[in-house]
């Protein structure tokens, strides 16, 4: 195995320039972010086309049965996406480190292989009901739009052509939304995973900073926040919300969703410029 630029123990970086950092992670969930929306989109449209065969069929919408059905498809596809996320970040940080991995290995933190499965699907727990009130919603407004046919006294397929005229929109816009949201807070949570596993195994005493996107669309709470560096082990005060990473779920939807920040992580005695 040929030596690496960076020795084994050592995690120091010299100077590292928080934009650059930034933009590089960027690049990195924007392309998951783009890839996984198609995806999406295209789930809750077939979802909306059965609920809505069997309603003009049978007359009957059951948005608890609805839901569930949503469920089966979306938990496998969100699982899927979280697992590329992981991947992705953690292969895109062994090779910024420039750590010597093979090509089809599934995760490396610095050299090292780590129980990657264990890591996604302890995420994935905790994203269960996140999930589980996405589907409730999306069954929950086809419901809506349901229950005003029927008391505008539309026929059965009347109130299909309804839906389907409504459901087009909200499919793509909660599928930008929840692609944007979910890939962007599993990024940051591989990120956090990694360099604190890294922390860990080369026990070094590391800082990380919260990075704002600062144009007009970030949060006022995100600007006042940038640079704002703790200790790995602390949490960032955003908005008065504690938060371990940019897409902390501690810190509510006010501070996850639609979030762009990222976390730049170095060591005690690296600049950041």
């Amino acid at each position: 195995m040929r030596q690496s630029r960076k020795q084994l123990n050592t995690f120091r970086q010299g100077r590292v320039s928080a934009r650059a950092e930034a933009r590089r992670q960027i690049v990195i969930r924007n392309n998951l972010e783009k890839r996984f929306y198609k995806r999406l989109n295209t789930l809750f449209r077939k979802f909306a086309n059965v609920q809505l065969y069997l309603f003009t069929e049978f007359g009957i919408y059951e948005p608890d049965i609805a839901q569930r059905a949503l469920s089966e498809d979306l938990f496998p596809l969100m699982l899927s996406q979280y697992k590329r996320v992981f991947q992705a970040i953690y292969r895109s940080n062994e090779d910024k480190y420039d750590m010597n991995r093979k090509a089809d290995a599934e995760a490396f933190v610095f050299g090292r292989s780590v129980d990657f499965e264990s890591v996604v699907n302890t995420y994935f727990a905790s994203r269960t009901l996140i999930l589980e009130g996405i589907s409730g919603r999306m069954a929950q407004r086809i419901s809506n739009i349901i229950e005003q046919g029927r008391a505008d006294n539309l026929t059965l397929q009347q109130i299909a052509a309804l839906v389907t005229k409504n459901f087009r929109q909200i499919s793509r816009t909660r599928a930008a939304l929840i692609s944007r949201t979910e890939t962007h807070n599993a990024a940051s949570s591989a990120n956090h995973s990694y360099h604190a596993t890294l922390a860990a195994d080369i026990d070094v005493k590391m800082l990380k900073q919260w990075v704002a996107v600062s144009d007009d669309r970030t949060r006022s709470a995100h600007s006042a926040a940038n640079g704002q560096t703790v200790d790995m082990s602390e949490d960032f005060i955003i908005g008065g919300s504690p938060m371990q990473f940019a897409g902390d779920s501690k810190g509510g939807a006010r501070n996850v969703i639609n979030c762009r920040c990222v976390i730049v992580y170095v060591d005690e005695n690296d600049s950041i410029s």
